[in-house]
């Protein structure tokens, strides 16, 4: 049971057509509140602090994630039998914030 092109071509038309003239109003009211496309005075300072901010986050997260595993190397070398466990789960745990939750939010 198939459906004829004509039949599925004008609603689809109409609905593209809407769908671009609500966006387009979107950006217009975005223009006449004031957003042209050049920063706003101050701006420089307000992205200097975020910069500061990433890295002092990229820092603590590189110290943590190095004490983390020399803790588990620590157990390892002592003869710990949940050390491997304890290494899986946070290698695991790495992977799963570095690669899995940016491709799901992508």
């Amino acid at each position: 049971m198939s459906v004829p092109v004509r039949r599925v071509a004008w609603p689809l038309t109409v609905m593209l057509l809407v769908v671009g003239l609500v966006g387009v109003g979107g950006l217009e009211a975005l223009r006449a509140a004031g957003l042209n496309g050049t920063p706003p005075p101050g701006a420089s300072t307000f992205k200097a602090l975020i910069d500061t901010l990433t890295s002092n986050w990229e820092w603590l997260v590189a110290t943590g994630v190095g004490l983390i595993l020399s803790l588990i190397a620590g157990l390892m070398m002592i003869g710990s039998q949940r050390a491997p466990d304890h290494l899986f789960r946070v290698l695991a745990g790495i992977g799963l914030i570095l690669v899995v939750i940016p491709a799901a939010l992508a």
